[in-house]
């Protein structure tokens, strides 16, 4: 009982300036990435619809960066490539302070969402010399708790800016994002981890490995079958339950603004906790077990359409829902990304790493239009659809997954 219940936080003596640069990244996303369309509606000229078409056209190009950078991932390594996303996205925020035509915007799209791709295929890598092999699970944990203090960090911050009718204050928060990113670039420029030198040595002994290998690999191409999955179910939060929660159920805004709150501060506050308790698990059957969790959610998500007439057990039943769904968010997470590492090679992995990415890449461009469209279609849509594409992706995707793990290699 002891040890499920001790309370385990990764060494981090070493890797002090990972862990800084990581927050900085995420508050550094989480200020404006959900203000955008306001942003530019703020201080440009252009209808909504032309900048949501400049948005999506910026977003959707940049989607395709992670399947171009796998040979740099090899070339350069995760931690001088992550530096070079960061400084991508500071730029793109930079060049919002003088988007005001659709061209430039898509521009500042293409170049924000560009360097978040190039960080986040570069992160898995950066995990890895962090935690020099050793409690790799945990350290996943850690960094989806990071990454959602840091969001929820930005985003208050920017809501409070935009309350103020001021555009000077708008640009005071691009600006602030931009400086974020670019001390992200310099902690990481700062930081020395020991197995740096290790995977230099070694880069030139192993093969290449290019796009149609990854995808001709049966046990990695299964994974990013699953990945893809949650990646879907991930676009819950920023996608659906606002919009479920107000305007098709009829709930005030602060409840489901309070349902987003609170997965990010579970997430925040437990998922290290989670990882540690879990990492000798095998993590195939954690996955599954996000899954069966994820399914559930949505039941007890949908259900709650049925209880319009009392909005107490309607509220009682999303809340629910959001506990179990924070619950499968906690336990796939870590999972899913040490799969990615442990599946690849070794080294010279930069394209299997950008396969990785390319679900997620892939899931938020498609994603916004289906759910948008479902949404707008009727109250059980989106969750009947919800439920089938996790049937269809556990289904195909764990026909013969394994990832038995050794805690004392991972």
């Amino acid at each position: 009982m002891k040890t499920t219940l001790k309370i385990s936080v990764p060494n981090l003596k070493r890797s002090r300036l990972f862990v800084a640069s990581t927050i900085l990244n995420a508050t550094g996303g989480g200020l404006i990435m959900a203000f955008m369309m306001i942003y530019f509606d703020r201080t440009t000229t252009l209808t909504l619809s032309i900048i949501g078409v400049a948005i999506a056209t910026g977003r959707a190009l940049s989607s395709l960066v992670p399947v171009l950078i796998g040979r740099l991932l090899d070339r350069l390594g995760p931690k001088k490539l992550s530096i070079w996303g960061d400084f991508i996205s500071g730029a793109g925020f930079v060049m919002c302070l003088f988007a005001r035509d659709p061209f430039t915007i898509m521009l500042t799209q293409f170049f924000t969402q560009a360097g978040s791709h190039i960080f986040w295929t570069s992160n898995r890598g950066l995990v890895s010399l962090a935690s020099g092999g050793k409690g790799t699970q945990t350290w996943f944990g850690l960094i989806a708790s990071i990454r959602n203090i840091g969001l929820g960090l930005g985003t208050i911050f920017t809501s409070l800016a935009f309350s103020v009718d001021s555009d000077s204050s708008l640009h005071f928060i691009i600006i602030a994002s931009a400086s974020l990113y670019f001390l992200s670039c310099l902690a990481l420029l700062m930081w020395h981890p020991v197995a740096v030198q290790t995977v230099k040595n070694s880069h030139n002994k192993a093969e290449s490995h290019n796009i149609r290998k990854v995808l001709s690999d049966p046990s990695y191409r299964q994974l990013l079958i699953v990945n893809f999955g949650l990646v879907i179910a991930a676009m819950v939060i920023p996608l659906v339950i606002v919009i479920y929660a107000t305007k098709q159920l009829g709930l005030p805004a602060f409840f489901s603004g309070g349902l987003v709150i609170l997965n990010t501060a579970i997430v925040a506050l437990i998922s290290t906790h989670i990882a540690s308790w879990t990492k000798e698990n095998d993590p195939v059957q954690n996955i599954k077990l996000a899954y069966y969790l994820n399914i559930l959610s949505f039941i007890i998500f949908w259900c709650a359409s049925i209880t319009l007439n009392n909005q107490i057990v309607t509220g009682g039943l999303l809340i629910v829902a959001m506990l179990i769904y924070s619950l499968a968010e906690m336990l796939s997470t870590p999972s899913v990304n040490m799969l990615s590492i442990k599946l690849a090679p070794e080294v010279n992995n930069g394209n299997y790493m950008a396969a990785f990415q390319m679900t997620w890449s892939a899931g938020m461009t498609l994603s916004p239009a289906i759910f948008g469209w479902l949404l707008d279609m009727n109250t059980h849509s989106t969750w009947i659809v919800l439920l089938l594409l996790t049937a269809v992706t556990f289904s195909l995707g764990f026909k013969n997954l394994k990832g038995g793990v050794n805690e004392y290699n991972y």
